[in-house]
């Protein structure tokens, strides 16, 4: 399965890292290519298990450079692509 299509409740059983805030949750992969971080806009709620990352980012070669949903949000913002912020209520 490719990332991009993982549903959230799977990419947390497989993560070696869930970076969470009040934007979302970064569930970090890995796999022979490096570290991948999948992320899932919900603000501070949890995602709902079948629902797919709004955006991924990868393959990365150290965990560090992770970015938290928070920084990605940001970076999404600024580079001009549109708002990923749902809300499961």
């Amino acid at each position: 399965m490719e990332y991009a299509e993982m549903p959230y409740e799977e990419a947390r059983k497989r993560a070696v890292r869930v970076l969470e805030d009040g934007y979302g949750d970064a569930v970090v992969l890995k796999d022979e290519h490096g570290y991948w971080a999948l992320y899932y806009f919900y603000w501070a709620q949890t995602p709902p298990p079948a629902a797919t990352p709004h955006w991924m980012e990868g393959p990365l070669g150290e965990v560090g450079a992770i970015r938290s949903p928070y920084e990605m949000k940001k970076f999404l913002e600024e580079v001009g692509e549109p708002d990923f912020l749902n809300d499961v209520d």
